[in-house]
């Protein structure tokens, strides 16, 4: 082989003396950056492969084909995660797919810590994941899932426990409505949105009596019932006013935790910096197969954690 001039672009082109032929030789692996380029920005830029077909000046099928080869390769380094004693851990879970497949992350208030796929969200997927990381975090915020509680405490046990309260306060605005019906109604909508400010022992203290205060006396008049004309059949009249009130009692014990402790109150730095853009990503590429939801969900965490994806 020996130089043969350069192409239109300026690249060498070589000529072999054997086969008469000539060509320029290609680096697979600047090749294979190229195109993940071009997949990231597809993904997780949102620009349209048409666009960047006819950016490229290639076909557009040419273009899908060599990002599915990219997606096809990613996958994510088998590795082993030490949790910072210093920190907290932010966990949540995120739906790819409804009932069949779910992503657990788990962040502290700076990146992305580690993540896994899981069929669905429940005490042994939750406690797979955290036995993946090793050491014990300073303390965990989260959404309280069920199952999230119960593998918590198996794998650090008693560790202080952050109800995340945005959740709280998204809940029972959704249930209370933005007005209120009843006194009851606008008195507890009040005080729920008062829930973030609530950040000294005083103001907490002050919160939990004015909680207190309104359950004695709204007590009997959140055990009316509505019965079913000519039947025996009952109901709570106020059903989303109690729901509110056994959202807030049940989250109580791990409401204020961040008082104590130096750790976030809510889990919006994953809720609101991680699965919403992520959400988004999904939602401008519906067509996505699986295993091509799985490689963009590893190509965007992998951004967020500093580390390069394994091909």
């Amino acid at each position: 082989m020996w130089k043969h001039g350069t192409t239109k672009a300026g690249t060498i082109r070589w000529y072999c003396k054997t086969c008469k032929k000539s060509g320029i030789k290609k680096r697979i692996d600047v090749a294979f950056r190229y195109w993940e380029n071009v997949v990231r920005r597809w993904l997780i830029e949102g620009l349209k492969l048409r666009t960047i077909a006819k950016e490229k000046n290639f076909h557009l099928r040419y273009v899908q084909t060599k990002c599915a080869e990219v997606l096809a390769r990613v996958v994510v380094l088998n590795h082993s995660t030490v949790l910072d004693p210093t920190k907290p851990l932010i966990l949540d879970g995120t739906w790819i797919l409804w009932r069949r497949l779910v992503v657990l992350i788990a962040s502290d208030t700076e990146r992305v810590v580690h993540w896994k796929f899981v069929p669905t969200e429940n005490l042994n997927s939750w406690y797979s994941f955290l036995c993946e990381m090793q050491g014990q975090p300073r303390g965990v915020v989260s959404d309280a899932q069920k199952g999230l509680l119960g593998a918590v405490l198996l794998r650090f046990g008693d560790i202080p426990h952050q109800r995340c309260i945005a959740h709280i306060v998204r809940q029972a605005r959704l249930w209370l409505t933005r007005h209120p019906k009843t006194e009851a109604g606008v008195e507890l909508l009040a005080l729920v949105n008062t829930l973030t400010d609530a950040r000294t022992a005083e103001s907490v203290q002050t919160w939990c009596d004015t909680y207190q205060t309104w359950t004695e006396r709204w007590q009997e008049f959140l055990k009316e019932r509505s019965y079913l004309e000519g039947t025996n059949r009952w109901w709570y009249t106020h059903r989303k006013l109690r729901g509110v009130r056994s959202l807030i009692a049940n989250a109580l014990p791990n409401l204020f935790i961040h008082t104590t402790h130096d750790i976030p109150n809510t889990s919006n730095a994953l809720e609101g910096g991680l699965n919403g853009p992520l959400k988004f990503v999904f939602k401008e590429h519906r067509g996505l197969s699986v295993e091509h939801k799985k490689a963009l969900v590893n190509l965007f965490l992998s951004e967020r954690v500093g580390r390069k994806n394994q091909h």
